[in-house]
């Protein structure tokens, strides 16, 4: 017991001997600076001997503040398909059965009446399978609300449910902040 009495007053003793957080230095205060300043003859005359600069440090080059993207607009000329790969294609194409021959025709044909439906209404001729699968990030961030929700639905039987769903609902939102800064 003396001990641990020893322990307390020794930290007490040591916390009361130690500097104050907040010190206020009187040295450092400038105690005319509330007062206005008087102006003497010499103070005007200093101020117009002063060599003023040719340039002011507030004028900003006119160039430096217009943006213009078209260092970062490339044109994308359509590359003339290669004579191997046609042959190539066309291989394989000649390899292909009465059947399979058909069913390529018939897939091509629905690709090619989705690309002029999408061209007429507007919309970019992306690839159909890139415009039906979902983003890796979009994906990210809804299984993390499922799992939030999940485990906010367990929160009654313990506290540490409610924790890791606040946790989860975090990385969600990160995951989807992520995503729109994509779009």
């Amino acid at each position: 017991m003396k001990k641990y009495l020893l322990l307390i007053v020794s930290v007490l003793l040591f916390a009361a001997c130690s500097s104050p957080k907040y010190a206020y230095y009187f040295d450092h205060y400038d105690y005319n600076s509330g007062k206005k300043k008087l102006e003497t003859p010499n103070t005007r005359l200093a101020e117009t001997m002063l060599a003023t600069p040719e340039m002011s440090p507030l004028q900003i080059n006119e160039e430096a503040v217009t943006a213009s993207a078209e260092s970062r607009i490339k044109k994308v000329e359509r590359a003339p398909a290669l004579v191997m790969d046609k042959a190539l294609l066309e291989k394989k194409y000649s390899s292909l059965s009465k059947s399979e021959k058909k069913e390529f025709r018939k897939e091509l044909k629905t690709v090619v009446k989705k690309m002029i439906k999408a061209k007429r209404s507007g919309e970019s001729i992306d690839s159909i399978e890139e415009a039906k699968v979902m983003d890796s990030d979009l994906k990210m961030a809804l299984i993390f609300t499922i799992v939030a929700i999940v485990l906010g639905a367990f929160y009654g039987a313990n506290t540490i449910f409610g924790i890791l769903s606040l946790i989860s609902i975090v990385i969600a939102i990160v995951f989807f902040i992520q995503w729109i800064a994509r779009q």
